[in-house]
């Protein structure tokens, strides 16, 4: 086996990642992904690109600012770590374009669950790019338009009857508008089926995580997923972009 592909590809997809971390940041801020430069919120310093290379600085630095010595987030390397495994899979499987909208529609959806797990807001940015992705797959011969059509409104129909069922028996609102259009774009590329199996994992998963955070910290039928702790704790004080 040729490392040397995995090993560009990885060091790539890492990068792109921290870029996806700039996202993170930055879009429920509502702040310019593009200005002003990468800096510690701490200290407000400029943060040099020599200090700013994916994985590398972070562990050169001791997951410090070089300049104040504040903590930066383990969040960093973790989601170039994960962008960067998705990429090399991605450039290992499958042709070169097939890979590359997988891996931009993957990085799209680590964004997403990034943003949605510290805010529990999703971005309709990152929705459009997902769109647009998928689109350029239709026309690229990669995605069937009929399979994106019945996957979009499987993605769509199935949120929307949880998220009434959800409040004709408990009179609450079970799932945001957010996920309604995660759910369009993800049956749009998953298609119908896979869709379906989709939802049914992440109902499992939900309700696991449910129980299991109730076990710990006892129950409350009104506790949201992602805990809102999380949500409260989402401080300008924990990111460097």
């Amino acid at each position: 086996m040729d490392w040397l592909p995995v090993i560009t590809t990885f060091i790539i997809g890492s990068c792109v990642g921290s870029f996806l971390n700039v996202l993170i940041y930055r879009l429920p801020r509502e702040e310019s992904i593009w200005s002003p430069r990468s800096h510690c919120p701490h200290c407000n310093k400029t943060i040099p690109w020599y200090r700013n290379i994916p994985l590398v600085s972070f562990f050169i630095q001791n997951g410090k600012c070089a300049e104040c010595d504040a903590s930066i987030s383990w969040q960093y390397p973790l989601v170039e770590i994960i962008n960067g495994c998705v990429w090399a899979v991605c450039f290992y499987i499958f042709i070169p374009l097939q890979a590359g909208l997988t891996a931009m529609f993957s990085s799209v959806l680590i964004t997403l669950a990034w943003i949605d797990y510290k805010t529990m807001m999703i971005p309709l940015s990152l929705i459009i790019t997902g769109i647009c992705i998928i689109v350029i797959s239709v026309f690229a011969g990669l995605l069937v338009w009929q399979m994106v059509f019945w996957g979009a409104f499987a993605g769509v129909l199935i949120p929307l009857a949880m998220m009434g069922l959800t409040y004709l028996f408990t009179r609450r609102q079970g799932m945001g508008w957010g996920d309604i259009q995660l759910g369009l774009i993800l049956g749009a590329w998953l298609g119908p089926w896979f869709m379906m199996i989709a939802l049914f994992l992440a109902a499992l998963f939900g309700i696991l995580a449910w129980i299991s955070i109730s076990i710990i910290n006892g129950f409350d039928r009104n506790r949201p997923l992602p805990p809102h702790d999380r949500f409260d704790q989402y401080d300008l004080r924990s990111c460097r972009k």
